[in-house]
């Protein structure tokens, strides 16, 4: 399914904000799925941008997410805590001929994102 997505992490060591765009399977169980593929990879939350370049070898760099004008998903995926780490997302929607961004969920930790959009995988 042709939903496109823009994935933007910030907050992991070493690396500037990174945007990355997906041209398919961008709603909310697409991604869900593509981010507990790399999860299953990562061992520590700080590792875990890593993991979704692994998993995701297709994804195209941008340099800032308003660079791709036809997504219909963003996801802003965080690292956050110093002590603990962990790894938390949001998402919005810009339904088809709208330009306005719209909330969809979060901040939630990616767990619970998840688990909500695909609970047969479980955090």
């Amino acid at each position: 399914m042709a939903t496109r997505a823009v994935y933007t992490f910030t907050g992991f060591p070493d690396e500037p904000a990174r945007h990355l765009y997906l041209h398919h399977d961008g709603y909310p169980a697409g991604a869900a799925f593509r981010l507990a593929e790399a999860k299953q990879l990562c061992e520590k939350p700080t590792a875990y941008l890593h993991s979704f370049l692994l998993t995701q070898p297709e994804a195209e760099n941008l340099v800032s997410p308003e660079q791709s004008g036809d997504a219909e998903y963003r996801y802003l995926v965080q690292l956050s805590g110093e002590r603990r780490p962990a790894v938390r997302i949001e998402c919005w929607r810009r339904h088809p001929g709208d330009s306005h961004w719209q909330r969809r969920c979060g901040p939630m930790l990616l767990a619970s994102f998840i688990n909500r959009f695909l609970p047969d995988l479980g955090p």
